[in-house]
Order: structure tokens, then C-alpha cells, then sequence
């Protein structure tokens, strides 16, 4: 159970809503787990929804997956930089044109 509907009986400390502060009334709505009280269900989903925003901003798994795959390809893109930067040199090094007559 994720939350209770309480009537006709006040809170007994903390009579105020814990996500717009207004005085509770004699009906509220209290969160089970942990015990947050709010003046109705609009305003606990209200809460509700902001806190998980601001642990996961993004709204869609669509754009959740973007954010994923655009990061991955970004971190693959250096990897293959990075090699190809490493072969290059490695190739020049073995047939630098300046040590043929050295040899």
C-alpha cells in the first residue's frame, strides 16, 4: 500500500501538507512508507511526480533510451579516435621516409 486516505481525524503533530506546507484539515491523505501527510491525492501526486523527476528527468523511456545510446556512441566514437590516432602514428613511425637511406 503506497498510501491511506484519512477522515475525520486530524494529524496529531506536523498538521501541515509536506508538499505545499497548507494546514491539514480533518481529511488528508498520509503515505504509508513514510508517513508524509498531504492536504488531498492531487497534491501527493503532484509531489510524487516531482520527486521522481528529479531523480529521472527524462519523461519517456524513448527518450531516456536517445540519452543512453547518444552517450554510448559518443564514448565509442573516442574509443575509435583514440585507435585510429595510435595506427597512424604506428604506420608513419615504420615507414618514416627520412631512414631509407639509413638502412
Amino acid at each position: 500500500m503506497r498510501f491511506m486516505l484519512v477522515n475525520q481525524q486530524g494529524p496529531r503533530h506536523d498538521g501541515t501538507c509536506s508538499a505545499c506546507a497548507q494546514p491539514l484539515g480533518s481529511s488528508y491523505v498520509r503515505h504509508v512508507p513514510t508517513e508524509r501527510r498531504y492536504c488531498d491525492y492531487d497534491c501527493y501526486r503532484r509531489y510524487q511526480q516531482t520527486s521522481v523527476e528529479m531523480l529521472w528527468p527524462y519523461r519517456s523511456s524513448l527518450e531516456a533510451i536517445t540519452v543512453l545510446t547518444a552517450i554510448s556512441g559518443w564514448i565509442w566514437m573516442m574509443q575509435m579516435g583514440a585507435l585510429s590516432h595510435s595506427l597512424t602514428e604506428a604506420f608513419l613511425r615504420a615507414h618514416d621516409p627520412s631512414d631509407h637511406g639509413r638502412r
